[in-house]
């Protein structure tokens, strides 16, 4: 192992170099401390040093406060010699980091197990090193990995903004990586669209792959496969379920033995575009906001269970009518549940009260609005928990 070592008295430096060579020892030595603070430079793998405290140029102690403030690339562990044994000089080296202290006139094997406890705690440092350099690829790595899914989670979110007597718009911004949340609009058929907003519980990648597996589940798909539709013999060859009945079917998908044992919130709609007919069902989730185009903003709820938490839950569903320029605002725990510095929550009542403030604005612009307000009041556009909104207007026929 390479050592320096700095004393400023020739002789001495002689004598100590000597016997730290036969202790097995490659020495660099060097008159005081600025010669050797250039030999730690010009030798990278120099981490073992002992030093004089009395020398002229740099002393030890101005050594000891360079070699731990300066950013040499590596651990260097330095022991002070002094010939004098005074109390305050060691401990004026102690609190400037030197690592130990030794005086002169103590014996050779002692200085030389001074130093083999030294290269133990280098040897163990370096491995620290080591160790954490390969943690940091890894973290790199996965770092790369969530950003990657990250950006398949946003690719997920609808783009097409408008079907035939509907438009539609939403936010959503991720505490994490990736979220639980996720919502979807979709036509079934020439008149009838599916809506939906659900809540995995949890954060990042769990949450976020439940939330990938229920999108796909929720997904038009081939004949016979689908949980939006039963397909008959008889023309037109299906039949539209209910909410309710996917809404427990999915149930009993998420509740079959070897399933997550995560568990999810969601609203689930139809609306029938011809007539403004909705008909939702609400598992555990917060109930969704009809703004009447003429009136006021109401909430419309009928709760229920979450999904995947109790095996045989019987849900319900419920019905209303809207009238052309209507809106309906599904939402996330998140949106109402965002606490200000003071802690307070934002709450139904203030959502309802900024969407009645900005019902004259498009739909758009009405989102966009709701998304400054939460960033307002949360005093940063890093929320606690995933926020999601998705806002859905009809127009008629």
């Amino acid at each position: 192992m390479k050592v320096l070592l700095i004393e400023d008295a020739r002789d001495v430096r002689q004598v100590l170099k000597a016997s730290l060579s036969r202790y097995g020892y490659q020495v660099f030595d060097a008159e005081h401390g600025a010669a050797g603070l250039q030999l730690l430079q010009q030798h990278p793998d120099i981490q073992l040093v002992v030093s004089d405290v009395l020398m002229p140029v740099m002393d030890g102690h101005e050594l000891c406060r360079v070699l731990k403030q300066k950013d040499f690339g590596r651990f260097v562990y330095l022991i002070l010699l002094s010939s004098r044994d005074q109390e305050q000089e060691i401990i004026e080296g102690l609190e400037l980091g030197a690592d130990d202290f030794l005086a002169k006139q103590s014996p050779l094997a002692e200085l030389n197990a001074r130093m083999g406890v030294g290269r133990r705690i280098i040897e163990l440092h370096n491995e620290l090193n080591r160790q954490n350099e390969k943690l940091n690829l890894a973290y790199d790595q996965i770092k790369k990995d969530l950003m990657v899914a990250a950006e398949m989670h946003s690719n997920l979110l609808p783009t097409q903004k408008s079907f035939p007597g509907s438009r539609f718009a939403w936010l959503c911004n991720c505490c994490a990586f990736m979220g639980g949340d996720m919502f979807d609009y979709q036509r079934i058929d020439e008149h009838v669209v599916a809506f939906y907003l659900l809540d995995v519980s949890g954060h990042g990648i769990p949450s976020a792959l439940l939330s990938f597996t229920l999108k796909y589940a929720l997904s038009p798909s081939h004949k016979g496969a689908s949980l939006l539709k039963r397909y008959t013999d008889n023309p037109p060859n299906y039949e539209i379920l209910q909410p309710v009945e996917v809404v427990a079917k999915l149930n009993e998908r998420f509740m079959a033995p070897g399933s997550s044992s995560q568990y999810f919130t969601m609203i689930y709609g139809l609306l029938d575009s011809r007539s403004g007919r909705v008909t939702v069902c609400q598992a555990g989730h917060p109930g969704l906001l009809h703004q009447q185009h003429h009136g006021d903003t109401i909430e419309r709820s009928c709760n229920g269970f979450p999904v995947g938490m109790l095996p045989d839950v019987e849900y319900e569903q419920f019905e209303f009518q809207m009238t052309p320029g209507d809106r309906l605002f599904l939402f996330s725990d998140g949106v109402t549940e965002c606490f200000n510095p003071a802690k307070e929550e934002y709450g139904t009542e203030r959502l309802i009260k900024v969407l009645q403030q900005h019902k004259a604005m498009s739909i758009d612009q009405q989102v966009t609005e709701v998304e400054r307000q939460l960033v307002s009041w949360n005093q940063s556009n890093q929320f606690d928990d995933d926020v999601s909104l998705l806002a859905i207007e009809w127009h008629g026929q």
